[in-house]
């Protein structure tokens, strides 16, 4: 009889196994297909971290180009303005060029040039009011002509502003249709991201649902064993007829899940403290991602990284790129908390190391500052001292 029992526990141990083995495997391929799926969201999210990149440095050159192009408009308006002057000026002078002609002889109420020679008592008086006449023409006429000049001056002043802006106003153009085309560009991988997270989920709960059910049917299988063979055994006593003192002990089995323990930082030193900027820096978790964002209202990559140092006084540039130039170089190895985090060179994201593989950032549109752990477009770090 103790065969039989033998042999039924090897049996439904078989049968375990083989389910087993057939629910791993559908766990297994499961399991590959989310790691894929992964895979792919964090690529097209680090594609949208790159066109947000983009995106702010085109809104600031736009935003340049506006500034650059009403400063032209000035320039070209006070030009005009100093042309419209000059010919004014040109036509006062030729009124006062009558004037003068006029005031020459008090008595004279004479316009042109020909009445007044025509007026003359004698010789002597036609030969000093040619004389007079010519001193005052050319004096008006080397008047007129500086006016001419300056106005000839203002006029190609003007024409070269107008070229500039013209050039502006293009380069304006061409920057806002990049703009519209990485906008539709990011809306379409946000459409994918959108996609690829519900089919994470939907492999993550089969998953989970798969591992329950194995759990379940183990448990199960592992009772229903237990039970036939503790029914065998007692059948065997009772043919025998053995006392339940001199019966066979049946062992079990218990198994324990355990929980992988949580992430836990090293401590860092610093003159501003590693711990009190992860502290501080943690107060943002759930602000919304903005493009160009400096304040708690909502942060870019960079703006969130420059907000959080600044509260201890220290003060770093506005773009990633260019805070990707401060500090001491730190490879992933030797990150320590409160090192910056930087991906890409030049840097189109940054974060705050907080430990174990991980970062506080604001990650991109559609998005909220986060802990994450950081992923294989990490490039270096940076230790700010």
């Amino acid at each position: 009889m103790n065969k039989k029992i033998i042999s039924a526990v090897v049996a439904m141990t078989f049968v375990l196994t083989a389910n087993f083995t057939s629910v791993k495997a559908d766990l297994a391929s499961d399991k590959a297909k989310l790691q894929e799926i992964q895979a792919q969201r964090s690529e097209l999210e680090t594609r949208i971290t790159k066109m947000d990149n983009q995106i702010e440095t085109l809104m600031s050159q736009i935003s340049s180009n506006k500034e650059s192009i009403a400063a032209k408009e000035t320039e070209i308006d006070l030009a005009q303005a100093d042309i419209i002057k000059a010919e004014e000026d040109i036509k006062a002078e030729q009124l006062l060029y009558q004037d003068r002609l006029r005031a020459m002889y008090i008595s004279g109420t004479s316009s042109s040039t020909i009445e007044i020679l025509l007026d003359s008592k004698s010789f002597d008086d036609l030969m000093s009011r040619a004389e007079n006449i010519k001193r005052v023409m050319e004096y008006n006429i080397s008047v007129i002509n500086d006016y001419k000049v300056k106005k000839d001056v203002l006029d190609s002043k003007k024409a070269a502003l107008e070229v500039e802006k013209n050039g502006l106003v293009t380069l304006k153009q061409e920057n806002e249709q990049k703009l519209t085309e990485l906008n539709a560009q990011k809306t379409d991988q946000a459409v994918l991201i959108s996609q690829l997270k519900a089919q994470e989920s939907q492999y993550g709960a089969q998953i989970a649902a798969a591992e329950a059910a194995a759990l379940a049917a183990a448990k199960a299988e592992i009772e229903k064993a237990k039970a036939e063979a503790a029914a065998l055994l007692a059948s065997a006593n009772e043919s025998r007829g053995t006392s339940s003192s001199n019966g066979t002990s049946s062992s079990s089995s218990s198994s324990s899940a355990t929980s992988p323990s949580s992430p836990t930082g090293s401590t860092g030193s610093s003159t501003y403290s590693a711990d009190a900027v992860i502290a501080y820096a943690s107060n943002f978790l759930g602000v919304p991602y903005v493009w160009g964002g400096t304040t708690p209202a909502g942060f870019d990559c960079s703006g969130f990284v420059k907000y959080v140092f600044a509260h201890f006084s220290i003060t770093l540039p506005r773009v990633a790129a260019d805070q990707q130039k401060v500090g001491t170089y730190v490879s992933r190895e030797d990150l320590q908390p409160g090192d910056l985090v930087f991906f890409g060179e030049p840097a189109h994201h940054v974060g705050i190391y907080v430990g174990n593989g991980y970062m506080i950032h604001a990650p991109h549109t559609g998005d909220v500052v986060k802990i994450a752990p950081l992923n294989s477009d990490f490039s270096y770090g940076r230790r700010i001292k």
